[in-house]
C-alpha cells in the first residue's frame, strides 16, 4: 500500500482567514464567538455566533473565473479560500495558482502536478438558500388568499404575472448543491483526477479524507484535495438547531463563554462558520518533489449509531467501533495515542458520548484531551476538516493547544488546560461524530526523515 502525507493546510475560521491566524489563536486560547450580527436574530433563544472576518472571494480566483462567483453559496466560498490557503501551502502550481501569478511558477520551488493525478474530495452540508431571494419568487406563486400554491410556483395562468420559478436565476439551484464545493475548487485548480463529496455533516471532512487515502493507496491519484466548509449562520440553520435543542442559551450576554465543551455544565452550542482543506499526497511524490511533509495518515475508522436520529448515544459504543478501526489500521494500540481532538461541540449528551467512547478505548491510559470548539463554535461539515488541520500541526509543532471554557471537566478526562510548547507527539487522533450518527475517526503519524 502506498503510504500517504499532508503537505498543505489551508483553514478559514473565526480566528481568521489563513492556516496561521487559526493555529495562533488556538494556541493562544482565544474565543472568537460573538453577537451574532449577520441577521435580526431577537427571536431566536441563542443570539451568538462563530462568523469568519470578512473577504472579498473574487481575490481567491482567476480573473477569468470571477463571473462564476456570482453563484457560489457561503460555503462554496469558504472552500475555495480553504483550498488556495493549501495549496499556497503546499506550494503547488494548478492552473488557478497559474492564472494568479500571470502564467508562471511564483517561484522555481513549486510543483506543477499532472492535473489528471489530483483529486479532490470536499465534504458539505446542508448549503441554505439566500431567503430574499427565495420570497421574491414565493411571493409570485401566492394563491388568492395569501398560501403558497405550487401550480402558480411552477407556471402562470394570469399572463400579466410570472410563475413562481420564473423569478429565480436560471443558475439558481447550483448555488446550493452540496457537490458545488467541490466542483469549484475542481475547475478553477483543473484537478482530473477521482473526486467526490460527502455530505455526512460534521464527519464528513474525516469520510472525504479516509476515501481519498484509499484512491491514492490504489494508485489512482498522487495527491488530493481533502477537507470540508460550510455556514450554518442562517435563520434557517440557526432555528435546525434550535428545534434539534443544541444551542447554548444561556450565554447572550457572555457570547465569548457560550460554548463550552467537555464541560459538566455545558448547555448547548453556538452556529459557526468555516473549514479546512487539506493536501495530501502520496510520500514518494512528495518527497521527489521536495515538499514539506507535517505529518502522515496512518489510520482511518468509520461506523454507524444505530439509534435514534439526532440522538446521542450514552455508550459511545459505536464511535469507539470507528476508533478501534483506525487503531487496527494504523498498526498502534491505544497507549501509542498522545492527543485526541474529539467533536465536543458543547452539547451535553453528545460531550458525554465523546468521554464514554474515549474512556472505552483507553481505559487506563489517559491521552491528552485537546477541543477546538470552545473559542470557534460548530462549523457542521467544516468541524472535523478544522480539526484535522490542527491535528496536523499539533504533531508538526510538536504543540498543544488549550481547551477554550472548559472549567468544569467530565470525568475520566485528562483535558488540555493551558498551552504545551514541548511535547512528545507520536500520534493524534480526531474523532467525529454527526448528527444523522455517521462517526470518522482519522490518526495521524509523526513523520520523520528517517522514515
Amino acid at each position: 500500500m502506498r503510504r500517504v502525507v499532508v503537505t498543505g493546510l489551508g483553514a478559514v475560521s473565526p480566528h481568521g482567514l489563513t492556516t496561521s491566524d487559526f493555529w495562533n489563536g488556538l494556541l493562544d486560547g482565544k474565543s472568537s464567538t460573538g453577537p451574532l450580527t449577520q441577521f435580526n436574530s431577537e427571536s431566536f433563544p441563542s443570539r451568538v455566533a462563530g462568523g469568519v472576518p470578512g473577504y472579498k472571494v473574487t481575490d481567491y480566483v482567476p480573473k477569468s473565473y470571477r463571473k462564476a462567483t456570482k453563484i457560489m453559496a457561503r460555503d462554496i466560498e469558504l472552500a475555495v479560500l480553504a483550498a488556495d490557503g493549501a495549496l499556497r501551502d503546499a506550494k503547488i502550481a494548478t492552473r488557478g495558482i497559474l492564472e494568479a501569478s500571470g502564467g508562471k511558477k511564483p517561484d522555481e520551488t513549486w510543483y506543477v502536478p499532472d492535473p489528471a493525478r489530483v483529486g479532490c474530495n470536499i465534504g458539505a452540508g446542508l448549503i441554505c438558500a439566500d431567503l430574499t431571494e427565495l420570497a421574491a419568487a414565493i411571493a409570485e406563486a401566492k394563491s388568492p388568499d395569501g398560501n403558497l400554491d405550487m401550480r402558480r410556483w411552477g407556471r402562470s395562468d394570469d399572463p400579466s404575472r410570472t410563475s413562481g420559478m420564473e423569478n429565480l436565476t436560471p443558475l439558481w439551484l447550483l448555488k446550493y448543491l452540496p457537490n458545488m464545493l467541490a466542483c469549484h475548487v475542481s475547475i478553477i485548480h483543473d484537478t482530473q483526477g477521482p473526486s467526490n463529496t460527502i455530505t455526512c455533516g460534521q464527519a464528513s471532512a474525516g469520510l472525504a479524507l479516509g476515501e481519498a487515502c484509499r484512491t491514492i493507496a490504489r494508485g489512482q491519484a498522487d495527491i488530493a484535495l481533502v477537507g470540508g466548509c460550510e455556514s450554518i449562520i442562517h435563520p434557517v440553520g440557526l432555528m435546525r438547531w434550535a428545534l434539534l435543542n443544541r444551542l447554548a442559551t444561556k450565554s447572550n450576554d457572555s457570547p465569548a463563554q457560550a460554548c463550552r465543551p467537555l464541560d459538566m455544565q455545558a448547555d448547548g452550542t453556538v452556529v459557526a462558520e468555516g473549514g479546512g482543506v487539506l493536501v495530501i499526497e502520496e510520500l514518494q511524490s512528495a518527497k521527489a518533489r521536495g515538499a514539506e511533509i507535517y505529518c502522515e495518515i496512518s489510520g482511518s475508522g468509520e461506523s454507524s449509531t444505530a439509534g435514534e436520529i439526532c440522538q446521542a448515544q450514552p455508550t459511545g459504543e459505536a464511535l469507539s467501533v470507528a476508533m478501534e478501526k483506525a487503531l487496527a489500521k494504523a498498526a498502534i494500540s491505544p497507549a501509542d495515542i498522545d492527543v485526541v481532538i474529539p467533536s465536543a461541540y458543547g452539547v451535553a449528551a453528545y460531550d458525554q458520548a465523546d468521554a464514554a467512547a474515549i474512556n472505552r478505548v483507553f481505559k487506563g491510559h489517559k491521552p491528552v484531551v485537546a477541543a477546538a470548539r470552545g473559542g470557534l463554535g460548530d462549523c457542521g461539515a467544516g468541524s472535523q476538516a478544522i480539526d484535522l488541520v490542527a491535528a496536523a500541526l499539533t504533531v508538526d509543532s510538536q504543540a498543544i493547544f488549550p481547551t477554550v471554557n472548559n472549567q468544569h471537566p467530565i470525568a475520566g478526562l485528562r483535558v488540555s488546560h493551558s498551552r504545551v510548547d514541548q511535547a512528545d507527539i507520536r500520534h493524534v487522533m480526531v474523532m467525529s461524530t454527526s448528527l444523522a450518527g455517521q462517526n470518522s475517526v482519522v490518526i495521524l503519524r509523526r513523520f520523520t526523515g528517517a522514515d
